[in-house]
């Protein structure tokens, strides 16, 4: 890891739980709202035995011997208390750096590789357009395989995870994507929908539709049995597979989408679908590499 400046170290730890789906997240802010919000979520993922690291990565506006911090001293400071704030409110460990290094988004990829989660915030321009932009070539995103949320802001009155939109392509390896929603739905009511696009058919693809079926019945049961009260539903559309699941996250009004990134080689090779929901949903997405997680 990298040499950095440590501004705050350990908050008071929490009492025994259950373990959570994302023991140790990092959380990438700037100062932007989205940030925050980012903040808000991870804890709310992490329960009461997670724990928080906070990242502010002040770079430079330019190059010389009188370049300035993008982010000064003091305005990092006053990000990181605040987000220390959100955490202790929680009731979570966490550690706060900052790292001076350029570009953000390289920085920020290097810290996640050892982290279950990495959290950021949404507004247009902030570090999700430039880790997900179609032209992004660095090396880094080709091994880059940690699960990541990217945070929209709640109403006051709205909770993460209170109504989630999963979506499943109906293989196997989807089981664990949709067995994580179960773990964040809330067990005092959340209302959960399975969704799946029903795109352009090849012959071989005819040939599977009938294990698809099964595995969606299968992934239904299993939100089913899991709900203490709330409910579960199956949506089955046809339609471009973003396009379908952008729609049932509005019809749905929900707080997370929920959906596995395609391939095993990280943010490089994901599609178009990750990348547009990401960019056009209304609602927070968490993005899980399938391999990562264990039914």
């Amino acid at each position: 890891m990298p040499e950095t400046e440590s501004m705050q170290t350990e908050g008071r730890a929490a009492p025994a739980s259950p373990a959570p789906s994302f023991a140790d997240i990092l959380c990438a802010i700037d100062g932007k709202e989205g940030g925050f919000s980012a903040v808000e979520h991870a804890a709310a993922l992490a329960g009461t035995q997670g724990r928080l690291t906070f990242l502010a990565v002040t770079s430079f506006r330019s190059g010389g011997a009188h370049r300035a911090p993008a982010i000064g001293p003091a305005r990092a400071s006053g990000i990181l208390k605040r987000a220390e704030g959100i955490a202790r409110e929680a009731g979570l460990p966490y550690a706060s750096e900052v790292d001076p290094r350029s570009p953000p988004a390289r920085v920020i990829l290097d810290w996640s590789a050892k982290y279950d989660l990495l959290a950021l915030g949404a507004p247009a321009g902030s570090w999700p357009a430039r880790l997900l932009s179609v032209g992004v070539g660095n090396k880094a995103l080709e091994g880059f395989t940690t699960a990541l949320l990217v945070a929209r802001p709640l109403a006051e009155d709205r909770r993460l995870g209170d109504r989630i939109v999963v979506a499943s392509d109906g293989l196997e390896a989807s089981h664990a994507v949709v067995d994580l929603a179960a773990r964040l739905a809330h067990p005092d009511g959340s209302n959960v929908t399975l969704v799946h696009a029903l795109g352009r058919e090849s012959p071989i693809k005819r040939g599977r539709r009938r294990a698809q079926e099964d595995t969606l019945k299968e992934q239904e049961q299993t939100l089913t049995r899991t709900r203490a009260s709330g409910t579960s539903e199956l949506v089955v559309e046809p339609g471009r597979a973003a396009d379908v699941i952008k729609s049932a996250a509005a019809a749905a009004d929900a707080s997370l989408v929920v959906m596995g990134s395609r391939r095993l080689d990280g943010l490089r090779a994901m599609g178009s679908v990750s990348r547009r929901v990401v960019h056009q949903a209304r609602c927070s997405v968490l993005l899980v590499p399938p391999a990562t997680l264990t039914r």
